[in-house]
């Protein structure tokens, strides 16, 4: 008994159980692409935690500061009051200078009218002294009569009289610029030293505000650090958003009837698991070197040569799901490469079923080949 040829573009060994065996050692891959989602979870809480504890800290720092603007308007304020005492102060201390002045004239004034009479006393005592002597050398010899010498004592005692009242004025009026100006020095003293203590507290305050001004400095430039650190988590924690969003939107099984082809062309074989041969994907035939695309976004867990399949490249989804683009002539993808959909991982080659160039196209859930033209959209 003959045994019927083989075609030749149906190789003598089984390419699905070839396939099988690949899935099988690929099938170790997907947990970590499935646990990408969870990492992003965590990722995320852990964004969130250190937002929190920022903002917690920011809000610290915004407290403090606030307070420490509390203190200032305190120093500010008493600043503003020693400044008012400083002006009164200082007008007080213009009156006393002031009054001193005109005191100063004053004594100048009295000083002048003061030498007059010591002048005029001079004057008088040198009329005087010659009488003085004369009766004190001739006695009562010397006046001519009573009457001459009665003239001569009631002038000479005006005389005396006048200088002894122009000297009372004068030292009346040096005693009282004396107590003037003693009590001028005493003013300027109590103001000297007021102003010494105001202007210690004013010092003191200056101290005060230049130490809260320091501090407030520390204090914004800290906040503003710790904001733009948080505004850096709130945009992380954004970023995540999105791409666990954008995961969790790029449901394999959410894209039924909705997948792009693989490549454009016409389909020459049919998915017939149970025929004979049994056929767990589609074959399409294309032009040649035509772009071969990914159907959905995935990653690669295998490129290499399959017996009698070619090269080939299998893409894994997510959730269990798999793609398979055989008989190509290049890969231009790598083994743990993140692919877009509709991104480029190879061209077509020869394709035995498509007597010329196309590729050999498998979907697969849990392993198991599901009919890839009830996901692909419709052909136009």
């Amino acid at each position: 008994m003959t045994r019927s040829p083989v075609p030749a573009f149906i190789p003598v060994y089984s390419p699905a159980h070839s396939l099988a065996l690949v899935l099988a050692l690929v099938l170790g891959l997907a947990p970590a692409a499935l646990a990408q989602s969870g990492q992003i979870e965590k990722a995320l809480q852990r964004e969130h935690q250190k937002a929190a504890e920022h903002k917690g800290v920011v809000r610290q720092l915004a407290e403090r500061e606030k307070a420490l603007q509390g203190r200032l308007t305190v120093i500010e304020a008493r600043m503003q009051a020693a400044e008012a005492r400083i002006e009164k102060q200082e007008a007080a201390l213009e009156l006393i200078r002031q009054e001193e002045t005109r005191y100063a004239q004053l004594y100048d004034a009295v000083r002048v009218k003061r030498e007059q009479a010591v002048r005029e006393l001079r004057r008088l005592l040198d009329l005087l002294w010659p009488i003085s002597a004369q009766g004190m050398h001739e006695g009562s010899r010397s006046a001519d009569s009573w009457d001459a010498a009665d003239r001569r004592f009631q002038w000479t005692g005006a005389v005396y009289a006048k200088t002894r009242a122009a000297l009372e004025i004068v030292r009346r009026q040096e005693q009282e610029l004396a107590g003037v100006l003693a009590r001028q020095k005493e003013l300027e003293a109590q103001v000297d030293q007021q102003l010494a203590v105001i202007n210690a507290d004013k010092d003191a305050l200056l101290r005060d505000r230049l130490a809260v001004n320091a501090r407030m400095g520390q204090v914004n430039t800290q906040r503003q650090d710790l904001e733009g650190e948080l505004q850096m988590i709130l945009k992380t924690i954004q970023q995540l958003n999105y791409q666990l969003s954008s995961q969790r939107s790029r449901k394999f099984d959410s894209y039924k009837a909705a997948l792009p082809w693989p490549v454009a062309g016409r389909v020459v074989a049919s998915f017939s698991p149970e025929g004979r041969p049994s056929r767990r994907g589609i074959g399409i035939a294309t032009g040649e070197g035509s772009t071969v695309r990914s159907v959905f976004w995935g990653k690669v867990v295998h490129n290499d040569v399959l017996r009698g399949l070619g090269k080939v490249v299998i893409l894994f989804h997510g959730g269990d799901y798999y793609s398979l683009y055989a008989y190509l002539s290049d890969v231009t993808v790598q083994p743990g490469q993140e692919v877009e959909k509709d991104e480029p991982i190879g061209h077509a080659g020869y394709y035995p079923e498509a007597h010329g160039n196309g590729v050999y196209f498998e979907l697969r859930f849990h392993q198991k080949p599901i009919n890839p033209l009830l996901w692909l959209m419709p052909a136009q």
